[in-house]
């Protein structure tokens, strides 16, 4: 072999090892965005413009031989903290209430999921979760959407990625963002926001991290194990009526304290299909502190009424089915359910309600080990937040 065959093979492995190295490194994007649309539950639309952006740092998870990496084809994870300025944004039934919901402040931590790849261009799916501060809330302009200025984020979207070097992607999307604070403070309609966005995506001197010796202990798994949580959660006072008049009601319900705590209990099966789904069948009850008064007055009834939750009794208890999704240490999980029994709220004070006989519930869990975990869990009835729980869940 002579020098220049030499050389051409020194230039050639160079250049495979620079691609190697460019697919593997971290990036920051910066994406601005407009809004499309934007609403809230209970026929709350919303109308005016919005804008704002996010800065995303992406962990790239090529290093990463992780079952969950490579069976949902992760490409990276991304803690992204986005603006949206909204002082232009107003109910259409109150023309006069421009800027009610002011603007929001998030945090998100996301998955690119690569749907397709084409040549030079990519199409990813991104979901999230995190966290929102809202600037304005019930409790500092009578806003009838949002209860806190604490909220929780769910955000999905799809985005396409075009390569325009070697170091640099051009991003546009589409995504749907929502906050609300999953009931620990009434009112909570929530916020959905529809936004179309362009930015650009730029490697970093910094390479993704690998799989943990730690993560190791869970690439082997049981098919077969029995799940067993339990939680505590409040719910938030109703802030509509409250038995007093004009001004007098808005301070009441400013001041009013919650104690609407529940607990809530599952028991069920797990078979897992592979390594990242599995499917779930199980119990669900859940424990009243505090149940519905409607024998003293209005104001004992506002105090325990829960909405589509409301119950004369103690316990509900319902049989449920769902699947949940693992990622090494970390599972979400989702189930639907049919009562067994709920005494529920069956109207007075002139108000005939629907009550549900089906609930869902949703969740996030973090393992310290192969049985023992802490976890998240939502349950709802409908479109509607009943509590959050936070507890601890136990597989054998």
């Amino acid at each position: 072999m002579n020098k220049t065959h030499t050389q051409i093979i020194r230039i050639l492995l160079l250049i495979i090892a620079t691609k190697i190295q460019a697919q593997d490194k971290n990036s920051i994007e910066i994406s601005p965005y407009i809004g499309l649309q934007m609403f809230s539950a209970e026929q709350n639309t919303l109308k005016g413009n919005f804008e704002g952006g996010e800065i995303v740092y992406h962990l790239n998870m090529a290093n990463n031989p992780a079952d969950w990496v490579r069976i949902l084809h992760v490409n990276d994870i991304g803690l992204a903290a986005s603006f949206r300025e909204m002082r232009n944004v107003y109910l259409a039934k109150q023309p006069g209430s421009t800027g009610i919901l002011g603007d929001a402040f998030g945090l998100t931590t996301r998955l690119d999921i690569t749907l397709a790849k084409m040549g030079r261009s990519e199409l990813r799916f991104i979901p999230g979760f995190g966290f929102a501060y809202a600037t304005q809330s019930y409790y500092t302009n009578n806003n009838p959407l949002v209860g806190s200025h604490i909220n929780f984020t769910a955000q999905a979207g799809i985005k396409f990625l075009t390569t325009v070097s070697s170091s640099t992607r051009l991003v546009t999307g589409l995504d749907i963002y929502h906050y609300s604070n999953a009931a620990v403070k009434l009112p909570n309609d929530g916020v959905n926001a529809l936004n179309f966005s362009v930015g650009i995506d730029h490697d970093l001197n910094a390479r993704g991290p690998g799989q943990s010796a730690r993560m190791e202990t869970f690439k082997n798994y049981k098919r077969n194990s029995f799940e067993f949580g339990m939680n505590i959660g409040r719910r938030g006072l109703v802030q509509t009526g409250g038995g007093l008049s004009g001004s007098e009601t808005i301070d009441y319900q400013k001041n009013a304290e919650s104690k609407l705590y529940k607990s809530g209990f599952y028991a069920g099966y797990s078979y897992r299909l592979n390594p990242v789904l599995g499917l779930r069948l199980g119990t669900d009850a859940v424990y009243y502190y505090k149940t519905l008064d409607t024998l003293q007055n209005v104001q004992h009834f506002y105090a325990t009424y829960q909405e589509l939750a409301s119950s004369y009794d103690k316990w509900r208890v319902g049989v449920s089915v769902g699947a949940d999704i693992w990622m090494g240490r970390v599972a979400f999980d989702i189930n639907y359910g049919q009562y067994l029994h709920f005494h529920s709220y069956d109207g007075t004070y002139g108000y005939q309600p629907n009550p549900p006989n089906w609930y869902w519930t949703f969740g996030g869990k973090y393992f310290f080990n192969k049985w023992l975990g802490v976890e998240v869990k939502q349950y709802l009835h409908r479109t509607e937040a009943d509590y959050a729980g936070f507890g601890f869940t136990f597989r054998i």
